[in-house]
Parts: C-alpha cells; sequence; structure tokens
C-alpha cells in the first residue's frame, strides 16, 4: 500500500503537463480567486453536477389562486424572465429584480451578456400592454393571450429556430421508427402522422399554438410513454432518447404560450406593480480574468489548500486523486480546462441583480428579497446566494458547474459594501465546494464521460 501510495504520488509529482512556474501569489485578490477556482476546477473534472435540481413553489403545479401575493409576484418575474431570454444557450439568459419607489415600481434587468437594449423597450411594451389589460377586462380573453403570445414569439424568434433545428432529428428517427413498425399497426400510422405537424414548414406562431394545444393530447401522452427510460441497461442510442427528445421540444415551442396565459393571470392580481413602473438595465460589471494556473496549481497542492492544515485526511485524498491521475489521465483533464480557449468568464446575471440591489440598498417589492432568472441557478450563483451577508431569497438550481462563471469584481465600491465584502463570500464559496469536493467517493468509471 505504502509503495502504491509513493508510485502515484511520483506520477502526480513528475507529470510534465504541470506548469513550471512557482512565483509566490504576492497579490491577495488573486491568490484568493485562485484558491476559490481550484477546488471548482477539480470537481468541474470530476463531474459537473453537484447535486439534486432544485425547485421553487411556484413550479410544482399550484393554482394560481392558491399563490400568496409574495409567490404571485415571484411567478411574474420569472415568466418575465423567460420571455426576455430569446435565444438558446447562456448568452441572453436573463434576471430582473423588482424595485420598489414612492411613486411605482422599477424592473432592473441584467444578462449573462451585459447587451440589454433589445430587451429593455420589449419589456416596456410588454408591461404597459399588461397593465393596460390588468385596468380594464373583468377576465382574461383567449385573444388577449394569442397577441401576447405572438409578441414574445416574435421577440424569441432565434430561440424557436433553434427549438426546430434540435427537433429535426430526432423527430426523423421517431418517424423512420414508425414506419419501421407493422403496416396494421394503427396506433403507429396515427402517431407518425401526428407528428408530420412538426415536420412542415408552418409559421413559427402557429407551430407554437399547435404545439400548446397539443400538450395534453393523446398522442403526447403516448410519446411519454416511447420516450420513457426502460428499466433494462440500454445504450445511448436507444429509441426513447429520441421520443423523450421530442417531447420535450414539442413542449419548449409551445411554452411561450403558457407563459403568456401565466402572465396576464398575475398581472390581473398585480395592476397596482404596473401603474408607474419603468425598466432599468443594471450597469455592466468591468471585464477579469480567471487566474491562470501555476507551478502550484497540482493535485496535491490543491488538496492540501482544501484541507485544514495538518488534517489527517490529507495524504489520503492525495493518494485516491493520484490513484485517478494514473487511470483518467486526471492531472492532464484538469489543466486542459485552465487553458480551454473559449473560457471568457462573465458574472451571471442574477448576481449583476443581487449585488445592484445590495450596494445601492435598493428596497424589494413587499420586502421581498427574490431575484427572478430565466434559468435555474448554476453551482456557483447558488453558493453565492447562500454565502451573501443579504439574505437574498435562494434560488432554484441545477447545480452544474460552469467554468465561465465568476464573482464580480467589487473593488471600485468596496467603501460602500465593505472592506472585506467578496473576501468573506469568496471564502465562504471556497470552504463549500472544498465540503463538495471532501464528499466525493471514488466510484471506478465515475470519470468516463
Amino acid at each position: 500500500m505504502v509503495n502504491g501510495k509513493k508510485r502515484c504520488k511520483e506520477r502526480v509529482a513528475t507529470n510534465s503537463l504541470m506548469p513550471s512556474s512557482k512565483r509566490p501569489r504576492f497579490d491577495g485578490n488573486e491568490r484568493r480567486l485562485s484558491r476559490f477556482y481550484e477546488p471548482l476546477v477539480l470537481l468541474y473534472t470530476l463531474g459537473r453536477t453537484r447535486g439534486e435540481h432544485t425547485r421553487d413553489i411556484t413550479c410544482n403545479g399550484t393554482e394560481f389562486s392558491n399563490l400568496s401575493r409574495k409567490h404571485l409576484i415571484r411567478k411574474f418575474l420569472c415568466s418575465l424572465a423567460y420571455v426576455c431570454d430569446y435565444a438558446k444557450g447562456g448568452d441572453t439568459v436573463t434576471a430582473i429584480g423588482l424595485e420598489s419607489k414612492p411613486h411605482g415600481h422599477t424592473f432592473w434587468i441584467a444578462s449573462n451578456n451585459n447587451k440589454t437594449t433589445k430587451t429593455v423597450p420589449f419589456l416596456e411594451v410588454l408591461l404597459a400592454g399588461m397593465h393596460q389589460v390588468s385596468v380594464e377586462a373583468t377576465m382574461i380573453a383567449p385573444g388577449q393571450v394569442e397577441d401576447l403570445a405572438a409578441k414574445c414569439i416574435d421577440f424569441a424568434a432565434p430561440r424557436i429556430k433553434a427549438y426546430r433545428s434540435h427537433l429535426k432529428p430526432v423527430l426523423r428517427r421517431c418517424l423512420n421508427h414508425l414506419d419501421d413498425q407493422d403496416h396494421d399497426d394503427n396506433e403507429a400510422r396515427d402517431l407518425s402522422e401526428w407528428l408530420q405537424n412538426w415536420n412542415d414548414e408552418r409559421d413559427p406562431k402557429d407551430l407554437c399554438r399547435f404545439s400548446y394545444r397539443e400538450r395534453k393530447s393523446d398522442f403526447m401522452q403516448l410519446v411519454a410513454r416511447l420516450g420513457t427510460e426502460p428499466s433494462y441497461r440500454s445504450n445511448k442510442d436507444a429509441i426513447y432518447h429520441a421520443f423523450s427528445s421530442v417531447r420535450h421540444y414539442i413542449g419548449r415551442l409551445g411554452h411561450h404560450f403558457r407563459v403568456a396565459n401565466d402572465l396576464l393571470t398575475c398581472a390581473s392580481r398585480l395592476s397596482d406593480i404596473l401603474y408607474g413602473f419603468e425598466v432599468q438595465s443594471v450597469p455592466i460589471p468591468t471585464r477579469s480574468t480567471i487566474p491562470p494556473a501555476d507551478g502550484k496549481t497540482t493535485l496535491d497542492s490543491v488538496v492540501s489548500r482544501m484541507l485544514p492544515s495538518q488534517s489527517p485526511d490529507v495524504e489520503r485524498y492525495q493518494y485516491n486523486l493520484a490513484e485517478m491521475d494514473t487511470k483518467y489521465e486526471l492531472s492532464r483533464r484538469f489543466l486542459d480546462n485552465y487553458r480551454d480557449p473559449n473560457l471568457k468568464p462573465r458574472v451571471h446575471a442574477e448576481i449583476q441583480v443581487l449585488e445592484h440591489f445590495h450596494m445601492d440598498s435598493l428596497r424589494f417589492a413587499d420586502g421581498n428579497p427574490f431575484i427572478a432568472c430565466s434559468k435555474p441557478a448554476c453551482f456557483c450563483c447558488l453558493l453565492y446566494f447562500r454565502a451573501h451577508p443579504g439574505h437574498f431569497v435562494e434560488p432554484t438550481s441545477h447545480q452544474k458547474i460552469y467554468l465561465n462563471w465568476r464573482p464580480p469584481d467589487l473593488d471600485a465600491r468596496m467603501g460602500i459594501i465593505g472592506e472585506h465584502h467578496q473576501r468573506d463570500i469568496l471564502n465562504v464559496m471556497t470552504e463549500a465546494s472544498g465540503r463538495s469536493m471532501r464528499k466525493f467517493r471514488h466510484t471506478p468509471g465515475i470519470l468516463i464521460r
């Protein structure tokens, strides 16, 4: 055992991929960021998802009539954030915070790519229209839902186009599979005919409307059944994957009609926050980079900095990682993540809104410190919310690690928010990611992705 440990540690120590520079990390901020990113990059290398997907009460099917005002506002803001996120991917992820002022409310908006010039006027038009409906209409008419959905679909044209593009290949697989079934199989023939509706080059609004209308149809239930993972082990090319994807993308196409209905339902009970509103962009954060790997960025060194000094677990973790390095080239993969040319760190939208409210001491509507986002929070955003002294409502999270995440640079405003604000947050986050690392148990094949 001792010899095995020695051989494994020698492999890590002599790995030629390790950076040669061992210059001292004199700068306190750089040292702190390096110590924050090291366990994070290692966690990412071991597995990108760090826990179960969490959900909010407003996402569990609760009827609108049973929602409190607090949760109604949250539902409204989440729906607004969703329709503002007009492209698939992470660039246009949108976060919104609602500020209460003496003479109205301000919707503060931010996006991952810091480009809200298109989103702000869209949101202003949307909110003005909903305010008019909430004041004039005693009940929501189908035509009002149709008009609002049409505006949202037009705005989200890149997202709708992407959904259609992703749907086509999996739809083709499903249709080919159904065509191969027995010709006397009426169920397969009828389902194939129904699925052809998404194979046509119809108008995006028509397609989204049809997708929403058919969301609970017998055919959709059949697609769900065919897309259910079997109890026996199957490969990645199994046909149920294709049916599951078809169901997902049809649901996504129809979602704008559902959200339009949700928005109008919420607005009818929240007309007061739509009176005299304004929409503002959160100031764009400054750019920064992740500290590069250096001679101290080794598996052994990361473990020694993660664990308390003199911890009896240091040697055990170093041995386990060295063993994994022998089997899976962990050191190379760990450092490759630092070298990724596509790694362009940015402050995620919800963190921009969070710090804007905190630094300027803005008042949340109804004292509800909630920040809506068009997508669930990542692992780092969740840790940031938990570590922040502002006690904001913890967001829902898919707990995935994104290495393009970075904390905001607050040096210019330290006098306002306290000298050690970011230091304390990053220290708590580093401890949390270290605990997550220490919970990791080596299982053969866990690094095979």
